[in-house]
């Protein structure tokens, strides 16, 4: 009889497992971006073909970091990806977060999590809480309300 594998036993490797090659179970970080990649597809689904996807753009602010040119730059790539961009727009500046508060984030989720928004698109992981059971605690309370986190590929420039 055939067991199914659970998601965390399966290996990076998976497909070369009788090439002699090291097996390693995945780290949390592949873990977590495989259950964000899932619970993104799963949102998207559920919105189906018959209306855009509604997103708010979030971004963390580091010191040096246009506000407004990193906005525009998710804006674009939503846009792209025939998303329809909120109004609403959420900010962290750096004097805002002690590391794992983040008003504007928490803002977002709540933006998303009511209904206004489908989505949160953010630059990338560096945006959101350091701490892998932050995240994924963000990522399952936004999937329980049929929404989801994006990042920009790392590749995109905002060039078409």
């Amino acid at each position: 009889m055939l067991e199914l594998v659970q998601d965390d036993e399966v290996y990076d490797d998976w497909p070369f497992l009788g090439r002699r090659e090291p097996h390693r179970p995945l780290g949390a970080g592949s873990r977590l971006a495989a259950v964000r990649r899932t619970l993104y597809e799963s949102a998207l689904a559920a919105i189906g073909t018959g209306r855009e996807a509604r997103v708010a753009t979030y971004v963390r602010a580091d010191p040096g970091t246009d506000v407004e040119a990193a906005h525009a730059l998710l804006a674009k790539y939503a846009q792209e990806q025939r998303w329809r961009v909120s109004r609403e727009r959420f900010t962290d500046r750096p004097a805002a977060f002690p590391l794992d508060t983040r008003a504007a984030l928490i803002g977002a989720c709540r933006y998303a999590g009511s209904g206004y928004a489908d989505g949160i698109l953010a630059s990338d992981r560096t945006a959101l809480p350091a701490a892998d059971e932050t995240y994924e605690s963000y990522l399952r309370w936004l999937h329980d309300r049929c929404a989801f986190i994006a990042f920009l590929p790392p590749t995109y420039k905002g060039q078409q």
